[in-house]
């Protein structure tokens, strides 16, 4: 069963209650039509409320359909002068329960599967279906449940089994097709009326024109069903006409609604004593009255779904007509002004045609003079920053190359060691293994590996960066995280931070605010975050313990500046990002030209001076925002960016680039 919240599981228990008394108050009914009490009932109405119930409901309303059969199975038990104790009645109902729910259940899941859409009575070939599955097989299912299970409870006699079952199957299956078609089709109808609108909809039923001919047909058909079953005329015939004239006149309502009532009209006369079906024994009577309302039934249905079929024909081919004519004097009308056009201008049309032709090849051929120019005149600039730049992340790959090489054939060795000494170690291989640590190398080994990528992607984000630095290339800006990329960088970032040969680890300070989602290119201003963690961990390698890097994040408001021309008052909220060290620190004059292309205070072949002068342009530039630095010698470094929290449309650029690292 589904779990429901408060207001989907209060209708769904509505559902099943009224699921449940419908089906009670049926079944009452029904059981007053036996012969006698305790014997399976002639005609089970109950049979069609039940698949009726699955198939618009669905099958979470089925505890519906076994509450209304345990409380109508337990009220017939101790009914009983000789019931059993209530404790067997319990169980038995329960039991009865289970059997008269699962065929319904089983009946909609063919009918669903086999027919495919709820409409289920609007084409003959799916009455016939419906007949089969939801009425036939389904039925002869719960018979032979019902019957065998009553047998076994010793409710009904082995010797009677054969009348039990057909008794069962016939009333179920009267059932089914009397009640079932007409809750499939007047149900949703009625569902639609509110009752603020019925008045409206009384008027306009008394108003429709066949509303006379809706009564005259209603009073016939009762005067008919008074005379034949009320009267003991053997004239049941006569209402075979008024079927047909409704189901040609009125569709499948009025179809569906006559059968009620003639099927209902029987059934009293039948039980009263009346009618040509009048037999000693009443099950009998019934029996044979189950025959006649079985065939009018399916008879009148599928004459109904042939006029449905028929009448949606008939609209689906007026439609066709009616779009096929509107598209034909569309084209024509069309065509007709084409022609004239064409008349008019061919011979300019040909002249222009031949003119655009020429410029288009020139200005092709200018658009590629163009594009190459600018493409070697960058290519010039930056051939010396590439040679620079791509050193320090080779040396980077070359410099973790030997030590795995080594770390592998050690294993190799150690592997081999174990193939000549399986299945039990000996001294040289523990010996080698404590010598070699080799835990340290399977756990150190991947890491290596992944540093040897992490710089090969390096170099290819580095060359890219500087191919694309004077030409940006188009970047999409959305609010992201700003936390989650000072986290990436610090993991990209974490072999750096470890402890090495005579320097302690940097610890990692993180002072975050409550930041909101940021509006950026977030690649370009994670690299510049990588840039400034770099120098803060360059800065901190000559550095004594302790060696620190702090973090933090918070929001202020800063008031729009005049350099906008005042184009708001509005305060403009403001992300601000500060990243400090506690290293050597720098001089004044040095802090001047910090961000100038191409300066750089490292020692050479350890920098190109681009990692700044990029980060200022991406903070500045493209984020409209402020990087700043505050250095005083041997007090550390920090750096502060601060940029909008949300960028204008005015000033999104078009154009950005993938920048590389410091």
């Amino acid at each position: 069963m589904k779990h429901y919240s408060w207001p989907n599981w209060s209708l769904w228990l509505t559902k099943v209650l009224v699921v449940a008394t419908v089906y009670y108050a049926a079944a009452i009914f029904a059981r007053s039509l036996a012969e006698q009490p305790g014997t399976v009932m002639p005609v089970w109405p109950a049979s069609g409320i039940s698949l009726a119930a699955v198939i618009l409901l669905g099958y979470e309303v089925w505890p519906g359909i076994w509450l209304g059969q345990f409380l109508e199975a337990i009220t017939a038990l101790l009914s009983e002068a000789n019931a059993p104790p209530v404790a067997t009645s319990i169980a038995l109902s329960a039991f009865m329960g289970v059997v008269v729910t699962v065929p319904y259940v089983l009946g909609s899941f063919l009918l669903r599967r086999f027919v495919g859409h709820q409409n289920l009575l609007d084409r003959a070939a799916d009455v016939f279906k419906f007949v089969a599955l939801g009425a036939i097989f389904i039925c002869a299912v719960s018979a032979t449940l019902g019957s065998t299970s009553l047998c076994l409870a010793g409710i009904c006699s082995w010797d009677t089994y054969g009348q039990t079952w057909a008794t069962w199957f016939l009333g179920d299956t009267v059932g089914i097709l009397v009640v079932a078609p007409a809750l499939l089709i007047w149900i949703r109808p009625i569902s639609n009326l509110r009752f603020s609108t019925l008045p409206s909809y009384l008027k306009s039923a008394i108003a429709h024109p066949k509303f006379f001919e809706a009564v005259l047909l209603l009073v016939l058909l009762v005067s008919i069903c008074q005379v034949a079953f009320g009267g003991g005329y053997p004239v049941a015939y006569l209402v075979i006409p008024c079927l047909v004239w409704a189901a040609f006149r009125f569709g499948q309502r009025g179809a569906t609604l006559l059968i009620l009532i003639v099927s209902s009209s029987a059934i009293w006369g039948t039980v009263h004593g009346h009618g040509p079906f009048i037999r000693e024994s009443l099950n009998e009577s019934l029996l044979l009255l189950q025959c006649f309302v079985g065939v009018i039934a399916v008879t009148t249905i599928i004459l109904a779904a042939v006029i449905v079929e028929r009448e949606q024909a008939e609209a689906s081919l007026q439609r066709a007509n009616e779009l096929l004519e509107q598209r034909v004097e569309e084209r024509t009308a069309a065509l007709m002004l084409a022609n004239e056009a064409l008349q008019q201008s061919e011979v300019e049309l040909r002249e222009k045609a031949s003119q655009i032709e020429r410029a288009m090849r020139e200005l092709q051929l200018t658009q590629s003079q163009l594009i190459q120019t600018e493409k070697m005149s960058s290519l010039g600039q930056l051939v010396a920053g590439v040679a620079h730049e791509i050193n320090n992340p080779v040396s980077f790959i070359y410099g973790n190359v030997t030590p795995a090489k080594q770390y592998i054939d050690d294993l190799l060795h150690l592997l081999q060691l174990y193939r000549q000494h399986y299945p039990n170690p000996t001294i040289d291989i523990l010996e080698l293994s404590r010598e070699m640590d080799l835990e340290f190398i399977l756990e150190d080994l991947p890491k290596l590996l992944t540093s040897m990528k992490m710089g090969a992607d390096r170099i290819r984000s580095i060359v890219l960066s500087l191919r694309n630095f004077s030409r940006l290339d188009e970047s999409e800006m959305k609010p992201v995280d700003i936390h989650e990329g000072l986290d990436s960088t610090l993991l990209l970032l974490q072999n750096r931070l470890k402890a090495d040969a005579g320097n302690r680890e940097i610890q990692i300070i993180k002072e975050y605010g409550n930041l909101p989602s940021v509006e950026c290119y977030a690649g370009q201003l994670n690299q510049v975050f990588m840039n400034l963690l770099a120098n803060a961990i360059d800065a901190l390698e000559k550095k004594d313990a302790p060696r620190i890097i702090t973090i933090s994040t918070s929001v202020k408001i800063r008031e729009a500046e005049e350099t906008q021309k005042k184009e708001s008052s509005i305060s403009n909220p403001q992300v601000v990002i500060r990243i400090a060290d506690n290293g050597i620190g720098m001089a004044e004059h040095l802090q001047k030209r910090l961000f100038d292309p191409f300066f750089t205070t490292k020692p050479v072949g350890k920098g190109t001076g681009l990692g700044l002068s990029i980060s200022y342009q991406i903070v500045v530039e493209k984020h409209k925002g402020q990087l700043r630095c505050i250095s005083k010698p041997m007090q550390g470094t920090e750096f502060i960016i601060e940029i909008p929290i949300q960028q204008s449309s005015s000033k999104l650029l078009s154009r950005s680039c993938a920048l590389p690292l410091g």
